[in-house]
């Protein structure tokens, strides 16, 4: 009997040993953390002192789950939901970026962006009383070479950014010029530091790229009264993805042509600040609920966005005071955009000037410019109108009061990269003799 007895306690044993249950490996017991601390329980709460009861022991605690038996499916853990996702605010939903958003190079830290715009005008009809100084396109049928740019835009780390481009066909002689060259710290979007020849804050049309706009040309109005590009510091701030942004900037004083419409001068100060004083100018801006993208039209027909700002400046030249104020709207809407700006200056020349100037007496101009447009096809094929009124003297009613009434229609390929544009302006003097001045333009864009 004992021998049966220790046959049957052995064959127990081998049938133990040889079951599914008997070879699993008895789970790793985890190494206590530095300082005498167990790791936090994966289900979030605080685990047991060393010794103490086994997690299956707590009457409280799930069943931990057991390994398949044959011919068993395994059991499998419910399916855990992901987190739900906030609804995006009203207004900021994405927009998915152009070809020219995306192409960039980079070099370790440094991330370069080529800047290159090539405009070619073809005038079909020109009125016969069109003149250039008088801030007409053509004075005659014809082609014209309208811009040719060329550089390079920098960021290293998000820490400094800098940009150099060059006027290839700049003026009548086609001679090659500085467009722009200025470098900035910018670790802070709350307060940006540049220096060097940057665009003035001053009107939303002026501070928008000459190629990004709806028409082949700015509101005459802007580049009659605008400063454009001028050397000098300038800081500015952006919070909440442009709800807020500030501009402030101290520059050369700022020179002007006698000739309203032949506008500002673009000195980029080769004998430094020689025969000027100094020019001060400002800009607040809002884009609540979202930034509104580079281009005048809505290329991407987004959501509801809308831009107010306004700004203002003085330059206290050697030759003349010049002062001025502007504030402005745009609105995109699912490819509509519509553009308000109304501007203002002043101009009063100095006793004794530092240079010949033929004004001799304080002069006040007001323009006001109304645009709307539609994007038919996102990115694609575009049509928009201006209105503007323009009145470069307030005091005196002459020819020089402009009522410039401009329609065209856009063709955008390759998302903005190659732009064609059709144009018809209309240009009626309201006091004294009626010009014959308007003009058709047709032009071929490659932008970057």
């Amino acid at each position: 009997m004992r021998h049966l007895a220790c046959v049957a306690g052995g064959a127990a044993v081998l049938l133990a040993l040889s079951s599914p249950r008997a070879q699993e490996p008895e789970p790793a017991t985890e190494a206590p953390a530095a300082g005498g601390a167990r790791p936090a329980d994966p289900q979030g709460e605080g685990d047991e002192l060393e010794g103490a009861r086994a997690p299956d022991a707590r009457p409280d605690a799930p069943e931990r789950p057991r390994p398949p038996q044959e011919n068993q499916a395994p059991v499998m853990p419910p399916p855990v939901a992901p987190p739900p996702v906030a609804p995006a605010a009203a207004g900021r939903e994405p927009i998915a970026p152009g070809f020219r958003e995306r192409v960039r190079f980079s070099l370790g830290p440094l991330e370069l962006r080529p800047i290159a715009l090539l405009a070619l005008q073809a005038a079909p009809y020109v009125g016969d009383d069109a003149l250039s100084q008088a801030g007409d396109s053509a004075e005659q049928p014809g082609f014209r070479l309208r811009r040719v740019r060329a550089g390079l835009y920098g960021d290293v780390a998000g820490l400094v950014r800098f940009a150099i481009s060059m006027e290839l066909a700049g003026g009548d002689e086609g001679t090659a010029r500085i467009h722009e060259a200025w470098g900035g710290v910018t670790a802070e979007r709350a307060l940006e530091v540049y220096a060097g020849a940057r665009t003035v804050p001053f009107s939303r049309s002026a501070m928008l790229g000459a190629g990004e706009g709806a028409l082949t040309e700015r509101p005459l109005a802007v580049r009659a009264i605008a400063p454009f590009t001028q050397v000098g510091m300038q800081a500015e701030g952006h919070f909440q993805d442009r709800a807020f942004s500030y501009y402030a900037g101290v520059y050369n004083a700022f020179q002007r042509a006698d000739q309203f419409y032949a506008g500002q001068s673009e000195s980029l100060a080769p004998l430094g600040n020689r025969f000027e004083g100094i020019a001060v100018a400002g800009r607040l801006a809002t884009e609540p609920l979202g930034p509104l993208g580079r281009a005048l039209q809505d290329v991407a027909r987004s959501p509801f966005r809308v831009g107010v700002g306004a700004d203002g400046f003085f330059s206290n030249g050697g030759a003349r005071t010049l002062y001025g104020a502007s504030a402005d709207v745009l609105v995109h809407a699912s490819g509509l955009h519509a553009l308000g700006e109304v501007l203002w200056t002043g101009a009063s020349p100095k006793s004794v000037p530092t240079q010949p100037i033929a004004q001799v007496t304080s002069v006040s101009s007001l323009a006001l410019v109304v645009e709307a447009g539609y994007m038919i096809v996102a990115r694609k094929l575009g049509v928009s109108g201006r209105v503007e009124w323009i009145d470069p003297n307030m005091d005196v009613d002459d020819e020089g009061d402009n009522l410039v009434l401009t329609g065209g229609v856009s063709y955008h390929a390759y998302d903005d990269l190659v732009k064609a544009q059709l144009d018809y302006t209309h240009r009626e003097e309201l006091g004294g003799l009626s010009l014959a001045n308007d003009a058709l333009i047709l032009q071929l864009q490659l932008s970057l």
